[in-house]
């Protein structure tokens, strides 16, 4: 074999063997391109899906707050003989805008804690709508209702994803 020959042969190798060696790498660059981009997206949606949780967060301390300061403002309202039948209605109006707000935020566990202290709240007014005086039993299923309702928020704040799984 002359030299000639045995160099187009070296040649041919060599151009083979790049050309393989660059498909390779070629696809192992798109290959890492595709896990960067995906990772990056993935990124992208566990920030947005931690700013949704933190703004639900928010959302629900500020509607536990109104509530909570509703809640004992309708009870002092409906407990105290000397409150005004005004007053009574405007705390009772507080208190149904605190519980819708609670229920487009709350998870089930504290919009059914409200709706049972509303419940409460229901049937003790109309006990006064009906002349009748307010018994210490009903003080006592108001505030039964408003510790359930205490300890469904505070099972909010105290979250553990292995006991509970409606609470997010």
């Amino acid at each position: 074999m002359d030299q000639g020959l045995a160099a187009f042969f070296a040649s041919m190798a060599a151009l083979l063997g790049a050309l393989i060696g660059g498909g390779f790498s070629a696809r192992a660059a798109r290959i890492g391109g595709e896990k960067t981009v995906e990772a990056a997206r993935q990124q992208v949606r566990d920030q947005a899906q931690a700013e949704a949780d933190r703004w639900l967060l928010q959302a629900r301390h500020d509607a536990y707050q109104v509530i909570l300061g509703a809640i004992d403002a309708y009870t002092d309202a409906l407990i105290l003989p000397t409150t005004e039948a005004q007053a009574v209605e405007a705390a009772k109006q507080r208190f149904r805008s605190a519980e819708l707000r609670v229920k487009v935020v709350g998870p089930e566990t504290v919009r059914s804690a409200a709706n049972e202290l509303s419940l409460t709240f229901i049937g003790v007014q109309r006990v006064l709508d009906d002349g009748q005086p307010i018994e210490s039993w009903m003080a006592r299923r108001i505030e039964e209702h408003h510790d359930a309702f205490v300890k469904a928020v505070t099972a909010v704040y105290a979250w553990d994803a292995d006991a509970t799984r409606d609470v997010p």
